[in-house]
């Protein structure tokens, strides 16, 4: 990660989740960097971490951490994107001009974030994690429902954007973005593949 990108995950941890979505074009960034962190520790997503099976207490967290670091920034990345959406599909979201459409889809043509394919290889490669696994696949899903056009209209997924204003916070409208279905057809189908193939496996 570069100095900046490392300053915005550490701004993210400091504040309230809802100031760092308040501003859709932060938002983006910080969920770039979210999943550009997934796609470099996820190539081993079935280590230590997999097996933990019980609730950790911080001693065995530092552990895991000691042991197995890629799997913890994997989880933790899967975590904060999970969170994130949450939040953008809630009240406050509605209320504040925020959403899965303007934070995940990007430029005038509201084209699904590149970054999306690192989710993608956590769904496909993880089946040593359940919790990653099944959790990428949420994450993905919530992004893609966004571009649906039977979405179209809901709160939820609403296409108004926002900007905080410096000295007050306040928020301001900025152009809408109604989110690329077309963008979202490969994903569609690649997350319905994994789908069919687990509902199809006794060991899913």
């Amino acid at each position: 990660l570069t100095p900046q990108e490392t300053a915005l995950l550490r701004m993210a941890e400091t504040n309230p989740i809802e100031y760092t979505l308040g501003d859709a074009r932060d938002a983006t960034m910080y969920v770039r960097v979210l999943l550009k962190l997934l796609a470099e520790a996820s190539f081993n997503v079935s280590g230590h971490v997999a097996r933990i099976a019980e609730e950790c207490n911080e001693n065995r967290a530092l552990d895991a951490l000691d042991a197995d670091p890629l799997g913890v920034v994997t989880h933790y990345a899967i975590a904060k994107l999970h969170t994130i959406l949450t939040t953008l599909s809630s009240a406050w979201a509605a209320e504040n001009g925020v959403s899965i459409g303007n934070v995940f889809y990007a430029g005038m043509e509201g084209d699904l974030i590149e970054q999306w394919k690192s989710l993608l290889r956590v769904i496909s490669k993880g089946k040593g994690d359940a919790y990653a696994q099944r959790s990428a696949a949420l994450c993905l899903a919530q992004i893609l429902l966004a571009a649906c056009p039977s979405q179209r209209g809901s709160p939820a997924v609403a296409s108004s954007g926002s900007s905080k204003d410096g000295a007050s916070g306040a928020a301001s409208p900025s152009p809408p973005r109604v989110p690329s279905y077309a963008s979202a057809i490969e994903p569609l189908e690649a997350l319905t593949a994994w789908l069919i193939s687990q509902l199809k496996s006794s060991n899913a």
